[in-house]
């Protein structure tokens, strides 16, 4: 039955690498109600909303009818092209559609708040970045605590790794963490930039 649908026809695999989708990053799955429920419930009527991954646009055209605009990002031409298809006419005005890797284009100005349901993410950091840039002040999404929903108020800058001495970590660059003796394992967790896993990153082997 998945060979039959539009992410995981011949050819996927040098698409995704084309486009640096590693993992489940390339293929689209649909998440319960319940997600899907927890992000609307985020959204007011002077949002404009960018989802990054937007599959097969079904949290797109619930988001369009509760927010201002709505930009529904996916790169997948098969999944989206099938998507628009099935939509025909009815597309709503305010629902604007992208078929482009998220990390290649420009982020509107105008945008209040990001949806980024994908977990396995492996660029978090880079989308991060592209909608600090862009003014984005809130995200909501999947890929970073433990796979749970979470709202990231992009307006806040995170607190220095070296400064948390007890506590778990969730990192801008996609990492969490406990740093400590397990005292504070309750208590939620800090946003941190420079992470361990952020440093790594830096480290070159020279012997």
């Amino acid at each position: 039955m998945e060979g039959k649908r539009p992410q995981f026809q011949e050819g996927l695999d040098a698409f995704a690498a084309r486009h640096e989708l590693t993992d489940w990053e390339g293929w689209f799955s649909p998440y319960d109600a319940e997600t899907y429920d927890q992000v609307l419930q985020n959204i007011g009527e002077d949002d404009v909303v960018m989802e990054i991954g937007a599959g097969d646009l079904r949290l797109a055209l619930r988001l369009a009818e509760r927010a201002r605009r709505v930009y529904a990002v996916e790169v997948n031409p098969l999944l989206v092209g099938a998507a628009l298809q099935a939509i025909g006419f009815d597309l709503p005005r305010n629902l604007l559609v992208v078929c482009a890797n998220a990390l290649d284009i420009s982020f509107p100005n105008d945008i209040t708040v990001a949806v980024l349901l994908m977990r396995h993410c492996q660029h978090f950091g880079r989308y991060e970045d592209k909608l600090r840039a862009a003014g984005c002040r809130r995200l909501l999404t999947n890929a970073r605590w433990k796979s749970g929903m979470e709202s990231i108020d992009l307006t806040r800058p995170g607190v220095p790794f070296a400064e948390v001495s007890e506590g778990w970590y969730a990192c801008r660059c996609g990492a969490v963490g406990y740093v400590g003796r397990g005292e504070r394992s309750d208590a939620p967790p800090v946003e941190v930039i420079g992470c361990p896993a952020c440093q790594s990153r830096f480290t070159f082997d020279v012997s």
